[in-house]
């Protein structure tokens, strides 16, 4: 549903809706650079792309669903960790997740990264998938450190990750919700097979969350 901000909320004194917001993020992280750069330009115009993340993943409709599949606890789900586990393997990467972006925070339903605990919950600031699910699109990076909206990340300043691969996972409303991902903590170029494995375990990672 297109909901126009205030004027106020804006900053800039123009209105913009969720569905042109999610363009302008996934323009913003495009491989092409001069996408990257014209949406880079268009978006600074609306507030930049923090503003553009609040927009769309403040959706009332959106966190709603989320809230009714019992999806923001927060707690740790086994089969969904060995999924995890199992697309690390199958794309021959350290890391995989399966992912919710609520509000405020993004909750890894299922990982196989050992330095993650029970509490699965990370600051928005801390998150990739953040832009996976704005944007609506799959985000594929050989390199963060060389990607000009994303070198500066907490994430790629500590080496935690260099290369990153998401594909999004909407709800049955057509929202969109979380992700799976995998990622390095070395760069890496992905192949065309390493995509289309991953595109094709996020319909299992879909239909594992959501039970259909």
């Amino acid at each position: 549903m297109s909901d126009p901000t205030s004027e106020a909320d804006t900053g800039v004194g123009r209105y913009l809706d969720r569905a042109t917001a999610r363009r302008l993020i996934a323009g913003s992280v495009s491989a092409n650079p001069a996408v990257r750069e014209l949406m880079g330009q268009i978006t600074e115009d609306h507030g930049g792309v923090a503003r553009l993340l609040r927009l769309v993943l403040a959706d009332p409709d959106r966190l709603t669903a989320l809230a009714n599949a019992g999806l923001l606890d927060g707690a740790p789900r086994l089969a969904l960790d060995q999924f995890a586990e199992l697309t690390a393997e199958a794309l021959g990467v350290p890391y995989a997740a399966v992912s919710i972006i609520a509000e405020d925070t993004q909750i890894r339903l299922g990982c196989n990264d050992p330095t993650v605990g029970d509490d699965r919950s990370v600051p928005l600031e801390d998150s990739i998938c953040q832009y996976a699910v704005a944007s609506g699109q799959p985000l594929i990076i050989d390199d963060l450190a060389r990607h000009p909206l994303l070198a500066d990340h907490p994430l790629t300043l500590s080496g935690a990750i260099r290369a990153y691969a998401a594909f999004p996972l909407h709800d049955e409303g057509g929202n969109p919700a979380g992700t799976l991902s995998a990622w390095d903590d070395q760069p890496r170029r992905w192949t065309g097979a390493q995509v289309q494995i991953l595109e094709d375990l996020s319909a299992a990672a879909h239909a594992k969350v959501f039970g259909v």
